[in-house]
């Protein structure tokens, strides 16, 4: 698949060249000195990149020109440096970079930058291994011998200003000193570092006529110390092999997802083009196609890729968020929407306290989370949530959002959030009659809840409890009764929680009568509705469970107990 995706931006490269990776190129935070020999004129620009704001100041002049250096001028990584100390992080003699604190607390120093200039000025010196001697002569016949004249002159400015350099080195940030030649030159000496340097190990690498093939190093770290990467079965057991022309387009693959994550657009869709998205938005089209999610790090990684064959914004079928229990308007907007990052907001809001769309894929350890229940749901479900609103696969979906939704439900109800967990359910109800397509799940509470109401206030005296359904839902309304004639703090897990765990129809009743014996005395000789609960509730005979839904719904919904008799006339 990796080879798919770099098919697609070998085509938008050939359209826009290196700009496509310039354009979007991002220089570490730092001083950049750009010195002119020929004229002997020296300038210096501050680079820093709002991270709050994902921006950089690109009018800054001669920003273009400093990309350009910058990113013909870096390491592949700090273990393939010019510098054996790594106190230089450049790559060639055009260029000088270092971290600021090197100048202040002494790392840097003559012989170092001697080492340097030295093994640029002789490359067989890095380069003696046979396989290697090999990748350097190639490069070498194409771009030409070191211009050992112009290099003796960088070096010498440098010796001759770097300690002591008139700008201020507080931070640990960098100093990056380029030297004015045209940029064709950099491109040159940027191929004499990266030839040899690119593959994962030169000690893999393969000759096959004229070609050298090698390991790619991205994402790639094949060594004595993780044989498990190899390809036990195959006579050759290197994962895959490229040659030289194939692995730096894959490497300027990389540097592209590099500039994507290095502003936020971890998620990644390509079909005939390649487009990042930020944590939170969405591809504004139908999509089919290929999914990487990337972290930045050293390098960009990739910690998931995907085809993603059934992607929609918006929606085929309207998702419909209903008022299934009561509860004000003024917070949530109950209504039907269109698209799938409508419902993703709800369901961050709704049921993760807005967590869920900045932790899709953190660390546990990186996680701010203190509520134990969120946390636990929030990992149980992110996956196959992320899955469902960004690449439209719905695989085990409904069945980790029924469990989900619901121990979500009860923690708000246990901290006393009864507002809150109106709201879940309303969601948690809109949601699973959406995925299963069956619209009697939301007309059902108010069917039991409507049937209740007739029965409690009936003339005749003579209702009786049908179902499960209705039990629970009863069971739920006499419970939040008695939380009513509690005088403590108010401590919804106490009474609601005994009975969400119950074990059978005794050992309901037996925790019924409890609270009934306890709080007897505190209820009216005319509280005839209650009366009528309690005693249908006595009548029933529990067939299976208890439906943790219904009793919930009869819980932290209307307490029909208390309700108004114009509201009972009214069908309220």
């Amino acid at each position: 698949m990796l080879k798919e995706a770099i098919k697609v931006f070998e085509k938008m490269l050939e359209d826009k060249g290196d700009a496509l990776i310039l354009d979007s190129y991002i220089p570490a935070d730092g001083t950049y000195i750009i010195v002119d020999l020929e004229n002997n004129e020296v300038k210096d620009y501050t680079i820093k990149y709002d991270k709050k704001k994902g921006t950089i100041d690109k009018s800054i002049n001669a920003f273009s020109d400093i990309c350009n250096y910058d990113y013909n001028s870096k390491l592949i990584d700090m273990n393939k440096p010019i510098d054996k100390k790594k106190i230089i992080h450049s790559n060639n003699y055009l260029s000088f970079f270092i971290k600021k604190d090197s100048l202040t607390n002494g790392k840097l120093k003559e012989e170092i930058i001697d080492d340097y200039y030295a093994i640029l000025t002789n490359p067989f010196l890095k380069y003696s291994k046979s396989n290697v001697k090999k990748l350097y002569e190639t490069v070498e016949k194409e771009v030409g011998k070191v211009d050992i004249e112009y290099l003796e002159k960088c070096k010498k400015w440098i010796k001759d200003n770097i300690f002591n350099m008139p700008i201020e080195f507080s931070g640990k940030d960098y100093l990056k000193i380029f030297f004015k030649v045209p940029i064709e030159k950099y491109k040159n000496e940027s191929k004499r570092y990266l030839i040899p340097n690119i593959f994962n190990s030169n000690d893999f690498n393969v000759t096959c006529g004229e070609k050298i093939y090698g390991l790619p190093n991205d994402n790639m770290n094949l060594n004595a110390k993780k044989p498990y990467l190899e390809n036990k079965s195959r006579k050759y057991s290197v994962p895959y092999l490229v040659d030289s022309e194939e692995v730096l387009i894959q490497r300027k693959f990389f540097d592209y997802l590099m500039n994507l994550a290095s502003v936020g657009k971890v998620n990644v869709y390509i079909n005939d083009k390649i487009e990042g998205k930020l944590n939170g938005e969405f591809p504004t089209e139908d999509f089919t196609g290929m999914f990487l999610r990337l972290k930045k790090g050293k390098e960009p990684e990739i910690h998931n890729f995907d085809i993603v064959t059934n992607y929609r914004y918006n929606l085929l079928k309207p998702f419909k968020f209903e008022k299934i229990l009561d509860v004000p308007m003024d917070k949530y907007f109950y209504s039907t929407f269109d698209k799938i990052s409508d419902i993703q907001l709800l369901i961050n809001e709704i049921f993760f306290s807005k967590y869920l769309i900045g932790n899709y894929f953190t660390d546990v350890k990186d996680m701010s989370i203190k509520d134990n229940r969120l946390m636990r749901n929030l990992l149980l479900s992110r996956e196959v949530i992320f899955n469902w609103l960004y690449k439209g696969i719905k695989s085990g979906l409904y069945n980790v959002l029924d469990k989900v939704t619901l121990d979500l439900i009860k923690g708000s109800i246990y901290n006393g959030y009864t507002l809150k967990a109106r709201h879940q359910f309303n969601l948690r109800y809109s949601l699973l009659n959406y995925l299963k397509e069956d619209e009697s799940m939301n007309g059902n509470v108010k069917k039991i809840e409507n049937s209740m109401r007739e029965k409690i206030n009936s003339e005749k005296n003579d209702g009786q409890i049908l179902n499960d359904q209705e039990y629970s839902y009863s069971i739920g309304q006499v419970v939040n009764y008695f939380l009513g004639r509690y005088r403590g703090n108010n401590k919804n897990d106490i009474f609601i929680q005994p009975f969400l765990h119950s074990k059978g129809d005794k050992d309901i009743k037996l925790k019924l009568r409890r609270l009934y014996d306890k709080y007897k005395h505190d209820i009216p000789s005319n509280a005839i509705r209650f009366k009528r609960y309690y005693y249908m509730i006595l009548d029933y005979t529990l067939d299976k469970k208890i439906d943790q839904d219904m009793l919930i719904a009869g819980y932290i919904g209307d307490n029909l107990i208390y309700e108004k008799k114009e509201e009972k006339i009214n069908g309220k």
